[in-house]
């Protein structure tokens, strides 16, 4: 099931925690849209999402409120130019930049104002452990769990997915120069997203090598995150995170100690689960009961410093 699908779904499943639609506010002014679950112990344990490109919230909120049922604090968010934090007169001149040095930051910030909480994690998703590395606030994050957090260079993904990555570094940028942004359509992305940030995210995945919108190498950034990481790779997500992709990520992250856990559908029952299964609202409990495992590690990990 596509990614549009699993964000139809996943509204009425994340109503059976209570949680509080709300509004962010960035270090520049612009609000974000979130979304806050309230857990038991939000004041012991809580955990921002850094959520996947051009994927509304959403799509995390199955998963969000199961950590909230089992007492965790949790935020999800829309980084601006995505989902419910679009704006038509701003989003042209949003970068990865802003998601960065801002939309995390204050993410982050939200909750740490909202609980104090003496644990505050991190689970991203695709891009979102890329970016949680560059930011700033990294350093304010006590563990964190990435689920098929990648580099998306060519290199690192075999056959029609390597094939499937050329293209798009070839065929996006020309509609973006034709249209001034990217269609939606099967053939591009399923959601709007603001084309520099595309732009930028191609260029990373294309050179190598992480940079700021001026071209400044920033890939020093992700040692200032010193705390534990686990890293989670699916093992049938070879479309877009294949394990050689997920390990390229994990070298970056050379102040922290990183585990690699690998999940395989066929452990669950399930045939496949690819890049955004996990989060669908029918994903087995058996699997995130694990994973939730994995944060409770990484709470007594930290209690341990």
């Amino acid at each position: 099931m596509n990614q549009v699908n699993y964000i139809k779904q996943t509204v009425m499943f994340s109503q059976r925690f209570p949680s509080e639609k709300i509004a962010i506010i960035a270090a520049d002014g612009r609000k974000l849209s979130a979304r806050w679950w309230q857990g038991a112990n939000a004041f012991e344990h809580s955990v921002v999402f850094i959520p996947a490109f051009a994927a509304p919230q959403a799509y995390l909120h199955c998963f969000a409120g199961y950590l909230a049922q089992q007492g965790w604090g949790v935020m999800t968010f829309d980084y601006r130019g995505i989902g419910a934090s679009k704006d038509d007169q701003l989003d042209s001149f949003v970068t990865l930049d802003d998601w960065v040095n801002l939309d995390i930051p204050a993410a982050i910030l939200e909750v740490k104002r909202r609980t104090r909480t003496r644990f505050l994690g991190a689970i991203t998703h695709s891009v979102g452990g890329q970016l949680l590395g560059q930011s700033p606030a990294c350093q304010s994050i006590d563990g964190a769990l990435f689920i098929s957090s990648q580099r998306v260079i060519p290199k690192l993904f075999e056959g029609i997915s390597r094939l499937r990555i050329h293209y798009a570094y070839m065929v996006f940028p020309i509609l973006i120069r034709i249209f001034g942004y990217l269609p939606i359509s099967k053939f591009t992305l399923p959601q709007p997203c603001p084309s520099k940030a595309l732009l930028q995210c191609m260029r990373w995945g294309r050179s190598g090598i992480f940079t700021d919108i001026n071209g400044t190498n920033v890939e020093d950034r992700f040692a200032d995150y010193k705390s534990p990481l686990i890293m989670l790779t699916i093992s049938d997500d070879y479309d877009y995170a294949s394990v050689a992709a997920v390990e390229a990520l994990a070298s970056l992250y050379v102040g922290a100690t990183v585990r690699h856990e690998v999940i395989n559908p066929l452990d669950y029952g399930l045939e496949r689960i690819g890049h955004f299964g996990f989060f669908h609202r029918r994903a087995p409990q058996k699997l995130w009961f694990q994973v939730e495992g994995w944060l409770k590690q990484l709470v007594s990990e930290h209690s341990l410093i």
